[in-house]
C-alpha cells in the first residue's frame, strides 16, 4: 500500500459515520492502494476535518506528538490496525459474511484499550463517555473512533452497508437512501466517473 500525502476535505466523509470515515483514509482499494495517513500530522489533519474530537485535545495531541517521533509513529501504526480490522469486517458484513476472528480480536483489544482510558462525565444530567489526550496520550484519535466503531458495528443493518461500486474506490458508506439502492459513496465523484465511462464506452460501440 503506497503512502500518499493528501489534504482533507469535504468531500472525504461521505461514510455517514466517523468509523467509516477513518476506514475510508485509503483510497482505490479495488485496484492500487494508496494510504493517505502518512504520518501522524495527517491522522490529525482528518481528525480536525472530521471533527472527532475538541480542537483543544487536537492542539495537546499536536504538542504531545512533537516528540519523540517514534511514539507518534507507533500511535499512527495502532490507529492503522484498527483501520484495517474494522475495513475487513466491515466489507465482510457488507457481502453477508461475518467478520473473521482475528478481526474480532482486535477492534476487542482496541475496545479494551479505550474503555481503560475513558471517563464517565455528566452533562446536562445525563452520562457519557469522554476521552482527552491527558489519559489516552497519542492514542485519543484511535480511541474515540473504537468507540464510534463498536457502536456501529453493535447496531449494524448489514443490508445497508455498502462498498462503493465505483473503479478506484472502494470506500465503505451506510446507504441512508429511502430505496437502499445507492451504489456510490458520492454521486459527484464516483457516480458521474461510472457514467462517463459508461457513456464513452457506448460511443465506442
Amino acid at each position: 500500500m503506497r503512502l500518499e500525502h493528501h489534504q482533507f476535505r469535504d468531500m472525504d466523509l461521505v461514510g455517514g459515520d466517523p468509523a467509516l470515515d477513518l476506514v475510508n483514509t485509503v483510497t482505490a482499494r479495488d485496484t492500487l492502494p494508496r494510504d493517505w495517513l502518512d504520518d501522524y500530522p495527517a491522522l490529525l489533519r482528518w481528525a480536525r476535518k472530521a471533527a472527532l474530537v475538541p480542537a483543544a485535545e487536537l492542539q495537546a495531541l499536536e504538542r504531545l506528538a512533537a516528540a519523540p517521533a517514534a511514539k507518534s509513529a507507533a500511535a499512527l501504526a495502532r490507529c492503522k490496525q484498527l483501520r484495517e480490522a474494522l475495513c475487513a469486517a466491515l466489507y465482510a458484513l457488507a457481502g453477508g459474511g461475518e467478520p473473521a476472528a482475528a478481526e474480532l480480536e482486535i477492534l476487542d483489544q482496541a475496545r479494551l484499550s479505550a474503555s481503560r482510558a475513558a471517563r464517565l462525565v455528566s452533562r446536562g444530567g445525563r452520562l457519557r463517555t469522554q476521552w482527552s489526550a491527558q489519559r489516552s496520550g497519542l492514542d485519543l484519535i484511535a480511541h474515540v473512533a473504537t468507540a464510534h466503531a463498536i457502536e456501529l458495528l453493535k447496531d449494524a443493518r448489514p443490508e445497508r452497508l455498502r462498498v462503493c461500486d465505483g473503479r478506484d474506490c472502494g470506500w465503505v458508506f451506510v446507504d441512508s437512501s429511502k430505496s437502499g439502492r445507492r451504489r456510490w459513496c458520492d454521486m459527484a465523484t464516483c457516480g458521474n466517473a461510472a457514467k462517463a465511462r459508461r457513456f464513452n464506452q457506448r460511443h465506442k460501440e
